[in-house]
């Protein structure tokens, strides 16, 4: 089985000629292919169509979330769990002040 982006990129097509070929925006693409979304069932019978073969052959768990990695979003974060890049007061932390400072010149 392959995943939407596999399928794609074999026969080099950009997200954006993918989703004139199901009849959906492009930012539905990027959500199939990241696993964010799943197509549903007319759009699933289309893909089956453009890419030519069974729908049901179509991975759409993407390779990351297969593995056990994935985006955590805000929401997924625990009660009391820092936020990555800030301090427990939520003020950016001394390497993210020093990288957006990074570009000014202050004398």
């Amino acid at each position: 089985m392959q995943t939407i982006r596999e399928l794609r990129r074999e026969r080099g097509w950009t997200q954006f000629e993918l989703a004139l070929a199901v009849g959906v925006q492009p930012q539905t693409v990027y959500l199939w292919e990241s696993g964010r979304r799943l197509p549903l069932v007319p759009q699933m019978r289309k893909l089956g169509e453009v890419f030519g073969f069974c729908s049901d052959d179509i991975d759409l768990i993407p390779p990351a979330a297969a593995s056990g990695t994935r985006h955590r979003a805000r929401a997924d974060r625990r009660p009391g769990e820092p936020v990555p890049g800030r301090d427990e007061h939520g003020r950016a932390t001394t390497r993210v002040r020093e990288e957006a400072g990074a570009g000014s010149d202050r004398s």
